[in-house]
């Protein structure tokens, strides 16, 4: 064979494979520390032309990004006009949000300030009287487009999150009249043709298993998942037993929800709740499905010794805060009977609703971090199955009330 118009291709040895590793690894952190810069230069410059392009609220100062949040981008923004200076938040939505459950939105919160529910930060309208800015991204194949919207920058300390909800009693009484006076508030409330993509609560749980299965056939490969598939049967069970007879639905108060309301979306002060913010899953829904939420939220351990136990103590406080000052309001009535007893399928329904998006979330993006997110997946089912095991305590909780 003539070898003259031919390269030979080599077989590096241990020592010089090792040395290209190396520099190979110092590419990839270099292209990721660049990423990185690149990405805060870009939003610092975004951001800065929708305030002072699209707001009329002077120039822009200064930019911080907030950390805390899954599905937006939150950041609050110094500027200064005619010598003051000001902060305000900004948030960057999600790329899958829609126009109209923007609208929804911003329409509820308005409506709930104007009718005295004044801890709820504020919209600042844009200079074409709009409430959010809708900006594109790239062109041709490349577009996307991205909504912002410019909040009142409340004040108040940034104390939990939604993983981190040991609070004091003061403070669970003091959450519970706050989400009391914000139904109170938008009792009223009209969407109109305005409404969130995702389906009431009992609508969604028939609708769940199919997704529950397709995620589960899935050829992934990790602990998140082999935990998830082990579970799945139990999660199937659990769901499909929450069924409310429809002379019952009749009876369960449909109302303008939160319906992420945990300490992580609320600002203290002095062990009470001066401020909320993210209304951005609201929606029209069955009242007693927030209150379900929320306690798991509020009451559920995080705690490792006692990861999933619901503070039966805790939700008593927040449920009597509840219904006092709903009475004390005498607009939206307390809790009924039937929404009462219907309170362990609705605290469940809270654990699906979580378990639901940790999935969702996870398997849209399997680079998040599994552990993470097994972390999550676990804690609510064992807090699923803490409620289906204590039942009668519950409900014992529930009539002292």
């Amino acid at each position: 064979m003539d070898y003259s118009k031919m390269q030979q291709l080599k077989d590096l040895d241990s020592d010089s494979t090792f040395e290209l590793l190396v520099q190979c690894k110092d590419l990839s952190r270099t292209a990721a520390e660049l990423t990185e810069t690149l990405d805060q230069v870009f939003l610092h410059k975004q951001l800065k032309e929708v305030i002072e392009c699209y707001y009329d609220l002077g120039r822009v100062k200064e930019v911080y990004e907030i950390f805390g949040g899954y599905v937006n981008r939150s950041f609050g923004v110094i500027t200064e006009k005619d010598g003051v200076e000001n902060t305000v938040f900004v948030r960057k939505y999600k790329k899958e949000i829609q126009e109209k459950e923007i609208q929804l939105e911003h329409s509820m919160i308005t409506w709930a300030i104007e009718n005295g529910f004044h801890i709820a930060a504020g919209l600042y309208a844009a200079k074409d009287g709009k409430t959010y800015v809708k900006i594109t991204e790239g062109t041709g194949e490349n577009a996307q487009d991205w909504f912002f919207a410019v909040y009142e920058y409340l004040d108040g300390e940034d104390k939990y999150t939604w993983v981190d909800n040991e609070l004091t009693d003061k403070e669970y009484a003091s959450c519970g009249e706050v989400i009391a006076e914000l139904h109170n508030s938008v009792r009223d409330f009209d969407p109109g043709e305005l409404e969130r993509v995702e389906p009431k609560i009992l609508e969604l749980l028939r609708i769940l298993p199919n997704d529950f299965k397709e995620w589960a056939a899935l050829d992934v490969k990790n602990s998140f998942h082999d935990y998830y598939v082990k579970n799945l049967p139990r999660i199937l069970e659990v769901t499909d037993s929450i069924v409310i007879p429809e002379e019952d639905q009749a009876k369960l108060l449909l109302n303008p929800i939160h319906c992420d309301y945990h300490p992580g979306n609320l600002k203290f002060e002095d062990e009470t709740a001066v401020g909320i913010f993210d209304f951005d899953w609201s929606k029209i829904d069955i009242r007693v499905f927030e209150i379900g939420l929320s306690l798991v939220y509020f009451c559920s351990s995080w705690l490792a010794e006692s990861d999933g136990v619901l503070h039966l103590d805790r939700c008593k406080i927040f449920l009597e805060a509840y219904q006092r000052k709903l009475k004390e309001l005498g607009g939206l009535p307390p809790l009924n009977e039937t929404e009462l007893r219907y309170m362990p399928e609705m605290l469940n329904a809270g654990n699906i609703y979580l378990i639901f998006w940790c999935l969702r979330s996870y398997y849209d993006d399997l680079s998040l971090n599994v552990y993470e997110y097994l972390a999550y997946l676990s804690h609510q089912v064992k807090c699923m199955n803490w409620v289906e095991e204590h039942r009668e305590e519950i409900m014992e909780m529930v009539r002292s009330i």
